[in-house]
């Protein structure tokens, strides 16, 4: 089945869950983490999956 529209790719898609689950994480205390990975982590997931949704084929 071809994927046709401005929806982000599978890899873009699994990037930023990983991205958000390990800011999800680190935010509700389950992991200790750098505060500025935390908030690198929110800002490059949340950026990349806007990016993916207004570029074809990202």
């Amino acid at each position: 089945m071809k994927m046709s529209g401005k929806a982000p790719t599978g890899v873009v898609w699994i990037i930023c869950l990983i991205l958000y689950l390990v800011a999800l994480a680190a935010q509700f205390g389950v992991v200790k983490v750098d505060p500025q990975v935390v908030t690198w982590s929110w800002i490059i997931g949340l950026g990349l999956l806007l990016a993916a949704c207004r570029v074809r084929g990202l």
